[in-house]
């Protein structure tokens, strides 16, 4: 992650990717950094990170993703300060795209704080935007690398080896959180938040909406011209 001095102006944007359970926050995210050559960060990832490794957080954090739920507050503030406050792979990038954070008013409140600490600011708000109906359609055929993280679908992007990922061999699994009672959970939750989230932004001029419904090259090249007409490295 970027880390600027406290003398330095601007600040370093930080982009941050809205959507719910499926809307391709990943995806879509990783082509859009790559286009501005800023860092993709991923809050999801970072969890899963820590799941895999069995660190203390990724115990703690596991039970509540696995059933759908929301990972308390405090342990989620702890890890995006830990990732604020500098990565050192990422000391060339021009700004951070952010997905899966925040996912509630109270966290994106906390996130202004976290950002500015590190000479950072939230320059706009990219809300991909899915039905329930192609969420539960994109997650029951969900498929996840156990070693790289990189998603495939059963049906719209498979890999080509069955059950192989594509880019580093692994096998490709099934994850918890993405089984059909645990997909209506996390969507009922994803409207339950998002609407004051939404508000937020939309009240101080940084929300963009975007149909994230159609190929994955469709969304992502929307997602890319959208930010050239809204985006800017300015904060407001």
């Amino acid at each position: 992650m970027p880390q600027a001095p406290k003398s330095q102006t601007p600040s370093t944007p930080v982009v941050v990717l809205l959507g719910g359970p499926g809307s391709g926050k990943g995806t879509h995210g990783q082509a859009l950094a790559s286009a501005l050559g800023y860092e993709h960060v991923s809050l999801g990832d970072h969890f899963r990170d820590h799941i895999r490794r069995g660190t203390p957080l990724g115990r703690q954090a596991g039970k509540f993703i696995e059933n759908g739920q929301l990972v308390p507050d405090a342990w989620v503030t702890e890890l995006m300060g830990t990732l604020f406050r500098g990565c050192p792979t990422a000391k060339d990038a021009k700004g951070v795209v952010l997905d899966g954070y925040p996912r509630s008013l109270a966290q994106a409140e906390t996130l202004e704080g976290i950002a500015a600490a590190a000479g950072c600011a939230i320059t706009v708000a990219l809300y991909l935007a899915v039905s329930d109906d192609e969420t539960v359609r994109r997650l029951s055929g969900r498929l996840t690398c156990g070693s790289c993280g990189r998603t495939f679908h059963e049906t719209s992007k498979p890999p080509a080896r069955p059950g192989v990922c594509d880019a580093c061999g692994a096998e490709l699994l099934r994850r918890a959180d993405d089984e059909p009672t645990t997909i209506r959970r996390r969507i009922a939750l994803f409207h339950e938040m998002i609407g004051p989230l939404l508000g937020l932004y939309r009240g101080t001029g940084r929300l963009v909406e975007i149909a994230a419904e159609g190929t994955v090259g469709e969304v992502s090249a929307r997602v890319i011209a959208h930010w050239q007409v809204h985006g800017t490295d300015e904060p407001r």
